[in-house]
């Protein structure tokens, strides 16, 4: 079985990442999930982007580009610019995207005190059916996440799974782990489905580390180009029928 394909941050090598473009890149490339990332701005606002401030991804020419996300309000934020003069998107105007599409979501958590907010939004709009995680590097997130919709299946990320990180997941009750794949062993990936977890690796750029992913039986697999993961995937296919 083929893994399932999440576009990173939409499909980050397609478009700015974090863009609605990038959103609407990643429907189009056929991706069976879209990734991104939300922060809490100053005045209460869940705004999509991965960094805590806007200083890496503001482009040169954008009226505003520098700043704490956590410190900058919704109207500051929306001076800023993006590459090819792309905003900085909501997460409801991501899940427009992605709900106009028909694609769940992967929704990372980046500060915990967005995760009940991100919870009641996914409720409110119907995705908490359980194709639409909650992800996050931080179990305190997933924890208020699951208390505001334990309906809501979550992820817990991590760079590379250290002794703590397995008891961590089982005291979440995730549903699935994440980990990054040039960190990853093979007996983690054992050890994840004997423990009943969906495995996610991420970010896969190059055909080598989607063939092992691929033959290690991982369940989905995140990358910042979706289209080129789907034509590897089915090329993989045509040579194996």
């Amino acid at each position: 079985m083929q893994p399932k394909i999440v576009g990173h941050r939409g499909a980050a090598l397609v478009a700015p990442e974090n863009s609605l473009r990038a959103f609407r890149a990643g429907a189009e490339a056929a991706a069976d999930l879209l990734e991104c990332d939300v922060h809490l701005s100053a005045d209460g606002r869940l705004v999509v982007m991965h960094d805590t401030t806007i200083d890496r991804t503001a482009a040169e020419d954008s009226p505003l580009r520098t700043g704490a996300l956590a410190e900058l309000t919704r109207a500051q934020i929306d001076r800023v610019r993006l590459a090819d003069g792309e905003p900085v998107p909501s997460l409801a105007e991501v899940l427009d995207v992605a709900q106009h599409a028909g694609i769940p979501m992967y929704v990372e958590v980046k500060a915990p005190a967005a995760a009940e907010l991100t919870a009641q939004m996914l409720v409110d709009r119907g995705m908490d059916s359980g194709s639409t995680w909650i992800i996050s590097f931080k179990a305190d997130a997933l924890r208020a996440a699951r208390e505001t919709a334990p309906q809501i299946p979550i992820a817990y990320i991590a760079h590379a799974a250290d002794e703590n990180f397995w008891p961590i997941a089982a005291e979440l009750r995730a549903e699935a782990v994440s980990l990054q794949m040039s960190k990853l062993p093979d007996a983690d990936v054992l050890r994840a489905h004997e423990a009943g977890f969906v495995l996610n690796a991420w970010t896969i750029n190059d055909e080598e580390s989607l063939q092992r992913a691929v033959a290690l039986g991982i369940d989905t697999i995140t990358t910042d180009d979706p289209g080129w993961a789907r034509g590897v995937l089915a090329a993989r296919t045509d040579t194996t029928v």
